[in-house]
């Protein structure tokens, strides 16, 4: 799509979508073959879609993608659109504008370098022993996979795998494996 066309493209979605008040995520939940972040970008004038997607949008509105593409197309009737459209628009209507989450960024990085520095070089644990640490420290739970994902991308230089297990455990599954400190982090 060139420029000019993804501009038009963009504005006419932008009047359907402010006549029928749909958000972007009420685009991307019907048309099903794209992203919010795709939406977004043709909104923007930043980016253009496939002509799959294209189509897809345009049979929200009971249309073909060159029907919608025409500047000239009157806007369908509410009585007009797809079923689905229909309660999707009555749906936004009764819910309001969606509202964006955020999650927030977790510490765990910086609960685990604080945690390590009770550490001396040379003492192995276990990632267990860190969320427990953790947890009687912050109050937050971190699984011990979670503190494993950790070590091995935010602490590789300071901390190592050892090849001993813990072997007292009982059960199934694989036996926990030790963790040393080899530095401290700085």
């Amino acid at each position: 799509m060139s420029n000019k066309a993804t501009k038009e493209y963009a504005d006419i979605l932008k009047k359907y979508m402010k006549k029928f008040s749909l958000d972007i995520v009420d685009i991307v939940f019907l048309a099903k073959s794209t992203n919010k972040k795709n939406i977004q970008a043709l909104l923007d004038y930043k980016g253009g879609l496939t002509l799959e997607t294209q189509e897809a949008i345009s049979a929200i509105f009971g249309l073909r993608y060159f029907e919608f593409g025409n500047p000239n197309q009157p806007i369908p009737k509410l009585e007009s659109l797809p079923e689905k459209t229909k309660l999707r628009i009555a749906f936004r209507k009764q819910e309001g504008t969606p509202k964006e989450i955020t999650y927030t960024h977790s510490n765990i990085n910086q609960q685990i370098a604080d945690v390590i520095t009770n550490f001396n070089i040379g003492d192995e644990f276990l990632a267990e022993d860190i969320a427990n640490s953790i947890l009687k420290e912050y109050e937050i739970t971190y699984s011990a996979s979670q503190i494993i994902d950790r070590i091995n991308k935010s602490f590789k230089e300071v901390i190592i795998k050892t090849d001993r297990k813990e072997t007292n455990r009982k059960g199934r599954g694989p036996k926990p494996i030790y963790y040393k400190l080899i530095k401290q982090k700085s």
